[in-house]
């Protein structure tokens, strides 16, 4: 049940990043550069994609490859943060989500055991 919750929220925020990229980026990067609308769109559609998986299929290997992806999507933010200082306030938060996303999805599925 819980790994369901959490991946209905983060479906609904990768449906927010693919339909409404301008003003989540806009919301996100409160008047700093704001990454292109096709970047944020791709992201929406990964984040999408990957929790639908994890709420039509919620086995243990689903969720944990999620989780590995979203880990990994927080670690390249670390390094377009640090690189690209124009971007740095959407890689925070686009890192920061992702890095909430597997915690909160490492520990859903570990509590749904």
């Amino acid at each position: 049940m819980l790994p369901r919750l959490v991946s209905t929220v983060f479906a609904g925020w990768g449906a927010a990043l693919l339909l409404r990229p301008a003003e989540v980026n806009r919301a996100v990067c409160a008047g700093r550069r704001e990454p292109p609308t096709w970047v944020t769109q791709v992201l929406g559609a990964r984040l999408v994609v990957q929790h639908v998986a994890v709420l039509v299929r919620p086995t243990r290997g689903v969720e944990l490859t999620g989780v590995t992806v979203d880990a990994l999507h927080a670690l390249s933010m670390v390094a377009v943060a640090v690189g690209s200082p124009a971007y740095r306030r959407s890689a925070v938060v686009s890192g920061g989500t992702s890095a909430a996303a597997a915690v909160l999805a490492a520990a859903a599925a570990q509590a749904g055991r």
